[in-house]
């Protein structure tokens, strides 16, 4: 069956979906400033063409499912709050999809994909719990593959598999820009090199290496903290540095922490063109695996998870739930106190 648009589909077709063979896909991001160089839509770019590759990809090798594009979902959190950026909160975009999950379970979709381009460490959080919750309380296979994707190509566990794609090993000034460059460096305008060559603006080939201040004391908290975890000191240390990285980015753009604003993250003058298709090819390469793997029922939907999976302190609820238990906890001491004292 050829891929359908969601927009496009009659009541009929949709209740001809069968379960255990029909699949949705749709993407979440919203707009960002990416530097002086890149458009404000690049993370939407990127969720929206990693949506309709792998549908298109899936569908042509699956020729008895039935796979559905669904619209774009311009919602997103974290984003830097510069002018240009749109930026809700976290429960807005867990509650979008989470119904959104509700409204494709009750349609008869058996699976559903969620891609996303931003690695904000709230909105991750929010995408991927809410894929969880809906998978839990909706009996739909929901899930968020991008950035345990993306994360491999940013971090070097898929940098064998970018080589292969681009032919030829890569040059230590593209390895280093890939290792530096979350945001609007060298992945990212390679990216758009790659996609939309006509919407980079061509000083990114002047600028150089950038990176927003790190929260030195959250940085310090994480550094004494995590020999306290024992094996797992490593990727505790690697969290709380990416979420003093991320503290000290919004106390940059919002106070000026750390001197001018910083618009972009690494080396955006390591990109090209080449490189952008090698790196896109890979993205789809990894959201098709975790695609097919679940699909197969090698994995299940709650097991695709990414570094933004399991940190408490980003996900959707954690400060208002802290929050009611310290009440609580208030409340239940005073209480105690009062009781004493009578």
């Amino acid at each position: 069956m050829p891929l359908l648009q969601a927009e496009e589909m009659t009541y009929t077709q949709v209740q001809k979906l069968r379960k255990d063979r029909s699949i949705a896909l749709l993407s979440a991001s919203a707009l960002e400033v990416h530097g002086p160089h890149l458009p404000l839509g690049m993370d939407m770019f990127a969720a929206r063409w990693m949506a309709e590759e792998t549908a298109r990809r899936f569908a042509k090798a699956h020729p008895e499912w039935t796979v559905v594009l669904y619209p774009h979902i311009p919602l997103g959190t974290d984003e830097l709050p510069l002018p240009g950026s749109v930026d809700g909160t976290q429960q807005t975009i867990y509650r979008a999809l989470l119904a959104h999950g509700a409204s494709l379970a009750r349609a008869g979709f058996g699976y559903a994909v969620v891609t996303n381009g931003h690695g904000g460490a709230r909105h991750a959080a929010a995408v991927e719990a809410a894929c969880r919750s809906a998978s839990r309380r909706h009996g739909i296979q929901m899930f968020s593959p991008s950035i345990a994707v993306l994360y491999g190509i940013v971090a070097g566990g898929r940098h064998e598999q970018i080589e292969s794609n681009l032919g030829r090993p890569l040059t230590e000034r593209e390895r280093q820009g890939l290792l530096h460059g979350e945001h609007a460096g060298t992945m990212e305008t390679s990216f758009a090199l790659a996609e939309r060559p006509k919407q980079v603006d061509g000083t990114y080939r002047e600028l150089g290496q950038m990176g927003p201040p790190s929260f030195k004391p959250l940085a310090a908290v994480g550094r004494l903290a995590a020999p306290l975890f024992g094996g797992r000191s490593g990727r505790v240390q690697e969290i709380s540095s990416s979420l003093a990285g991320g503290v000290g980015w919004l106390l940059n753009a919002r106070y000026g922490y750390g001197g001018e604003p910083v618009t972009y993250q690494g080396d955006p003058s390591a990109a090209s063109a080449k490189l952008g298709r090698a790196i896109r090819e890979t993205m789809i390469q990894g959201c098709l695996e975790y695609t097919e793997n679940v699909t197969s029922g090698e994995l299940a939907a709650e097991d695709v998870r990414s570094i933004a999976s399991d940190p408490a302190i980003i996900q959707p609820g954690f400060w208002q739930r802290l929050g009611l238990l310290s009440a609580v906890a208030l409340g239940a001491a005073g209480l105690v106190w009062a009781l004493r004292r009578g």
